[in-house]
């Protein structure tokens, strides 16, 4: 009976000594340098898969706020070593495409119901609105089954003037002024035709600005300018002789 009660206590005291023992402390929590270069690890993982597959563009945005939002850590650092080449190349491709969307590509047919068809490829000049009026101005090149290939200046009111012997003035790039032959059309539309076309679409192609002052019936003499570095080769159809 006395040892019953002996191990009774016994069990008792070791119960009470579990229950009574403390519990091991939590972990630290991470410091706010430790939670800042968790995030940043975390973005910089998602900015070298956007580089590896090609698009530098949302990678350069990424690397960008890592460097801002988390100065002085691993992520900032390693991505300080590869962002700016990568956004200097995003800046580069930014403007490629702006230059490339100044120029547009149609086709259409000549006539209603018939199979020929011609093709245009314009640009606005530069700072001209792109509504309709009479401060809008077009350099075109169209290449028509019958009548070749052409490029000419149209306005979408009242045209140009210019004298008898007719001429415009050009420049590309930084090159010196040069005088190329014109014709204003004889049935009346607002254009004005540069006469050897097919010789100055060989220009456009290899220069990056074109400059041509003009008379405009309305408003005087006028410079207008015009991006040239965005016009596509292999968009253009091949010249026909007239």
């Amino acid at each position: 009976m006395f040892g019953q009660r002996w191990s009774v206590l016994l069990l008792s005291t070791v119960l009470l000594s579990a229950c009574g023992s403390p519990a091991p402390p939590p972990p630290p929590a991470p410091t706010p340098a430790q939670q800042q270069a968790g995030q940043a690890a975390e973005k910089l993982q998602m900015y070298e898969q956007l580089r590896a597959a090609g698009k530098g563009d949302l990678a350069a945005e990424i690397g960008a706020d890592i460097v801002a939002r988390f100065p002085g850590t691993p992520a900032a650092v390693e991505v300080g070593k590869t962002l700016p080449e990568l956004q200097q190349q995003a800046r580069q491709g930014a403007e490629t495409r702006r230059l490339e969307r100044l120029w547009t590509y149609q086709e259409s047919p000549v006539e209603k119901g018939k199979p020929a068809r011609q093709f245009h490829v314009s640009i606005y000049a530069k700072g001209s609105p792109t509504s309709e009026g009479p401060q809008r101005v077009t350099l075109f090149i169209r290449q028509h089954p019958e009548w070749g290939q052409s490029t000419y200046l149209m306005r979408d009111e009242s045209g140009f003037l210019c004298a008898r012997d007719c001429a415009l003035t050009l420049r590309f790039d930084d090159g010196k002024p040069e005088r190329w032959a014109a014709t204003i059309p004889p049935t009346g539309e607002p254009a004005i035709f540069i006469d050897k076309n097919e010789a100055l679409v060989a220009r456009l192609l290899k220069a990056k600005t074109l400059s041509i002052d003009t008379e405009w019936k309305d408003q005087g003499k006028k410079t207008l300018e015009f991006e040239l570095a965005g016009l596509n080769p292999a968009k253009l159809p091949p010249a026909k002789k007239k």
